[in-house]
């Protein structure tokens, strides 16, 4: 009874930490602000094509001209690449990009990819697609 017991519990404590591991993971809408997007003009600082997200480091000037670095996550490189025709090398630092992103809920300077365009050209539109980045 009681190695049972021992192995109920430790059976629950797994699920539990897996649970907490993929909701932590994929809870755009606890981390970021789902009803309101933000489009800016900035410049690549960095561009990260790593799993499990690609993500966009920018610089964009304030409303009192100082210069923020932003960042946009986005889905995984094989969504990019398949979905998407990105490569690692679509962007590349000094690019100039208008991008729109959902904020993050507590205020800082990142967001979740909503739309990218580059020299004219729209090469991400998640909310045209009706689709969430990041998801």
């Amino acid at each position: 009874m009681k190695n049972r017991l021992w192995s109920g519990f430790r059976l629950v404590a797994a699920l539990l930490v897996i649970a907490g591991v993929a909701f932590a993971h994929h809870g755009s809408a606890v981390s970021y602000n789902l009803g309101k997007m933000v489009t800016m003009e900035g410049t690549v600082t960095e561009f990260q094509w790593r799993n499990p997200h690609v993500y966009i480091l920018y610089d964009v000037k304030d409303d009192k001209g100082n210069v923020v670095n932003w960042g946009a996550e986005t889905h995984s490189p094989v969504v990019c690449e398949n979905d998407d025709g990105w490569t690692k090398n679509t962007l590349k630092p000094g690019d100039r990009v208008t991008i729109s992103v959902f904020p993050s809920n507590v205020g800082s300077s990142r967001g979740l990819l909503a739309k990218i365009v580059l020299n004219g050209k729209v090469i991400i539109d998640d909310v045209g697609r009706g689709r969430q980045a990041g998801q």
